[in-house]
């Protein structure tokens, strides 16, 4: 169905003269002879009466008329709404994610996104609870939350990265002698761990539950850089992710690190409300970000 067709038949019977809706449409008479003859072949029926007196709808055109008129005022209608939505999306992305992804990815993220798109804005929200970032995602003030994936949520999920915790702890440790700590041997030392204002890392915590392993955390602290100095003090060890410790390992030269057996591993990724339903402006983002993520960027 050709709505431009039905919109010039409308001009031509408001007209009564091929000539005069040629004057007003632009179009030339062989051109609008051609679109009428055209459509009365879709329809299987004549539509115009042409005599020398001028143009005017068949009993069957008069019959169909009223639908006519509504159909091009509806399209009409649903051209101008969308001409509106045009002007009045917003031409900005607003991403969630913990302050150590955003130091660690979104300056490389923000700015090849840029190179690409520069008229999309990206707002930054930086929030260390999980709960936090999860809940501003629900009620829209997120369009994208980069945090790490846990079973049963009910949102659209984009895998970016695994990245694995290690002990951190001070380089004449007991533990220091194995290259992979085994997970029992949490149990002894002090353990000093993240926290934001959700509770422990919910990371650390469905290791130690999945492991059986009591949670013996002496201390939680709301900063990263915080349990590093205090462990750089001797006060015990902690479990930080590897994004964290490639930022931040180099400032403590007394301290180690070592994975754990079995390892803790959070993945890393992209929740969205809806894939199907997300701005075209968040799915390049998220595009943005897969292709980096397979180009060894981030």
């Amino acid at each position: 169905m050709d709505i431009k067709k039905y919109e010039v038949l409308l001009k031509v019977i408001e007209k009564g003269s091929y000539v005069r809706a040629c004057k007003e449409l632009g179009y030339t008479q062989s051109g609008i002879t051609h679109m009428m003859n055209s459509l009365e072949k879709e329809i299987g029926f004549p539509l115009l009466l042409r005599s020398n007196k001028g143009v005017r709808p068949t009993a069957e055109g008069e019959t169909i008329l009223p639908y006519i008129q509504k159909l091009v005022a509806v399209n009409t209608e649903v051209e101008d709404q969308c001409n509106l939505a045009r002007r009045n999306i917003k031409k900005k992305v607003c991403v969630g994610c913990f302050p150590t992804i955003s130091c660690a990815w979104m300056p490389s993220l923000i700015e090849r996104f840029h190179q690409q798109y520069p008229h999309i804005q990206v707002d930054l929200v930086e929030e260390n609870g999980f709960e936090q970032l999860e809940e501003w995602l629900n009620t829209g003030m997120l369009d994208v939350a980069i945090i790490s994936r846990q079973p049963g949520r009910e949102y659209d999920w984009v895998d970016l990265k695994e990245d694995q915790y290690k002990a951190v702890l001070p380089k004449d440790h007991d533990l220091c002698q194995y290259k992979e700590i085994p997970a029992a041997e949490l149990m002894g030392p002090d353990l000093y761990m993240y926290r934001s204002l959700d509770g422990q890392d919910i990371d650390v915590v469905s290791y130690f539950q999945r492991l059986h392993i009591p949670n013996t955390a002496k201390f939680t602290s709301y900063s990263d850089h915080t349990v590093l100095y205090l462990i750089e003090k001797k006060l015990g060890i902690g479990l930080l992710p590897e994004l964290l410790l490639k930022l931040n390992i180099s400032e403590h030269p007394d301290l180690e690190t070592r994975p754990l057996d079995p390892p803790v591993i959070r993945h890393l990724g992209m929740a969205v409300r809806s894939l199907s339903s997300a701005s075209l402006h968040t799915r390049r983002f998220i595009e943005c970000a897969v292709e980096m993520v397979k180009d060894n960027i981030l």
